[in-house]
């Protein structure tokens, strides 16, 4: 596609501008060179359950990361950006996150081309850079929720400022075509017609933000796929279907921020409903609150989320023989490990920005499952009370 042929071309670009940007940077002063760096530690006071890969034992293994960023300022008003990211944990993939085009064809109107990171959350351009917000972990019911964190294609940004008041708008369509990896499962994910509008308020102390996505998406999970067929090669459509991973995805996002000098509040509200069987109908919320008084901040925080799937279809008969049994229980313990979940959690912690550009992070954070619900605890033993703490510690860095 032809999405496809430009980000092959605009690869090859990118690395000769950013090789001959090295050699001649000291000359022309045309590109920069920017980093980030996080340490978490964290730990989760329970043994028969686990959270986002943490478990009762200290891991720095899930959110710790290095990315590199260099800008290269071609002419006036185009520029390239290439990101790259290390990551870890097993389900964090490490590569290229940006690498695009910029062309700027008045101070208020900006043009991107390439690989980008999707606008869909108010965190979302630096989500990967802790030294940018107060949390150690941006909250989880909200956060956690979208697999496309990535588009390849084209953005439109305008945006106008008075003396008290900005307005930001934004547009993309692009695609994705990835591999992911979830909760150790491999993902090979296609998003086609990837569409987005975002908005955004600026009046003093205030930001108000909404936003709308959608794409339609095929998911393949190679295990999942092969019982599906098997159940349509037999008769059982209805059953097949059930367990499809192809379908439109749409998302809704609204927040509002208010900061100054001494006090912030922070709250935003997400639902995403889909046609896929992976991907549950949700909708999270957070609200924050803190206090500044530097180098030091302090803040509170609760979260909440619903995810529920599409419920399981009775169509495979049980007791005619073994084969269709087998066949049942199969179906059965499939969509018995994606069951409807709920979390809520309270939060507290403190920042210290030790530097301008380096600074420690804490929090506590207590984990409910809601009732009659499961949460979005792993690992779940049916020791498991339905609670836990979650303890963080984070060294965030900016160079």
């Amino acid at each position: 596609m032809i999405i496809k042929l430009f980000q092959s071309t605009l690869i090859a670009i990118c690395v000769s501008l950013t090789l001959t940007s090295v050699v001649y940077a000291d000359d022309d002063g045309n590109v920069r060179f920017s980093g980030f760096a996080r340490v978490v530690a964290g730990y989760i006071d329970e043994e028969y359950a686990e959270f986002n890969g943490y478990e009762d034992r200290v891991s720095l293994e899930q959110q710790s990361l290095f990315g590199m960023q260099a800008d290269y300022q071609i002419i006036d008003n185009v520029s390239a950006t290439a990101q790259v990211i290390g990551r870890t944990g097993d389900d964090n993939k490490s590569g290229i996150e940006w690498l695009y085009f910029t062309y700027a064809p008045t101070k208020a109107l900006k043009l991107k081309l390439g690989r980008q990171r999707t606008p869909v959350f108010s965190y979302s351009d630096f989500s990967d850079v802790g030294f940018a917000y107060e949390w150690v972990s941006l909250p989880q019911q909200v956060y956690q929720q979208f697999l496309f964190p990535n588009f390849d294609g084209l953005h439109a940004q305008y945006e106008y400022v008075s003396k008290s008041t900005s307005l930001n708008f934004e547009s993309y369509y692009g695609e994705l075509d990835r591999e992911f990896t979830y909760q150790g499962d491999s993902l090979d994910v296609k998003v086609s017609n990837m569409f987005g509008i975002v908005s955004t308020l600026g009046y003093e102390s205030w930001t108000f933000r909404a936003s709308f996505h959608q794409g339609d998406a095929d998911v393949t999970q190679q295990e999942l796929s092969a019982f599906s067929d098997i159940l349509r090669n037999v008769g059982f459509t209805q059953s097949a279907d059930s367990l499809s991973n192809e379908g439109v995805g749409r998302f809704y996002q609204l927040s509002a921020f208010y900061e100054n000098v001494d006090y912030f509040f922070r709250s935003e509200v997400t639902r995403l409903r889909t046609e896929l069987f992976l991907a549950p109908d949700s909708n999270g919320y957070f609200i924050s609150g803190g206090m500044h008084f530097y180098p030091f901040s302090i803040y509170t925080s609760l979260s909440r989320d619903t995810n529920k799937y599409s419920a399981d279809i009775a169509e495979i008969p049980i007791g005619v023989n073994a084969q269709l049994d087998q066949l049942a229980l199969g179906y059965q313990q499939i969509v018995g490990q994606i069951g409807n979940n709920s979390t809520v959690s309270y939060s507290v912690g403190g920042r210290w920005d030790w530097k301008d550009n380096l600074a420690f992070k804490a929090q506590a954070t207590l984990l409910k499952e809601r009732d009659g619900y499961h949460g979005l605890f792993t690992a779940r033993d049916e020791m498991f009370g339905g609670k836990a703490m979650f303890y963080q510690l984070a060294l965030e860095w900016v160079f």
